[in-house]
């Protein structure tokens, strides 16, 4: 039997079997061109986030829903989709509207410096909510995680050159 406690300030609780949802996601990516100088804020475009989440119904519960929300963005998934995985992979593209801009002081403006990358910490958060069910009763048990966002700089493609005429 899982046993787990849990200390809090004068408190301890010894919980048997509880129902668990854990988070794994690895930073996304923006690729953005070079832009004018001068400009401080940066609009990131549609990013893509892939979440790996874990989740467990104790007491012989099984998995009714998982409702994942990124921004406004949600998605949900139902019991026929959980049943047979105890891990989920769940893809959500956030629109570049629902993020504001990001300040990136002479971020990607110098044509010459490509390869330029910059991590942003904690830019968005997936908020995470399952629902088990038992026979006579229901829980659900929330989680969230801090989003990062990998920022590459590409230069733009050049138009070929023309050929010279001698």
């Amino acid at each position: 039997m899982l046993t787990h406690f849990i200390l809090l300030p004068g408190l301890y609780f010894v919980l048997t079997e509880v129902d668990r949802l854990r988070m794994h996601t690895e930073p996304a990516v923006a690729v953005l061109t070079v832009q004018q100088g001068g400009r401080n804020l940066v609009r990131l475009p549609d990013i893509e986030f892939r979440l790996g989440i874990s989740i467990y119904c104790a007491g012989g519960g099984r998995p009714e829903s998982l409702s994942v929300t990124i921004a406004d963005t949600q998605t949900s998934l139902h019991a026929e989709e959980l049943q047979t995985n105890r891990t989920v992979d769940v893809f959500m593209r956030v629109p570049a509207n629902q993020m504001a801009p990001l300040a990136l002081q002479g971020f990607c403006i110098d044509p010459a410096s490509e390869g330029e990358s910059v991590l942003i910490t904690s830019v968005l958060a997936a908020q995470v909510s399952l629902r088990c069910a038992r026979a006579d009763t229901e829980s659900i048990v929330f989680a969230a995680e801090a989003l990062d966002i990998r920022v590459d700089c590409i230069r733009a493609a050049s138009p070929a050159a023309e050929p010279v005429d001698d």
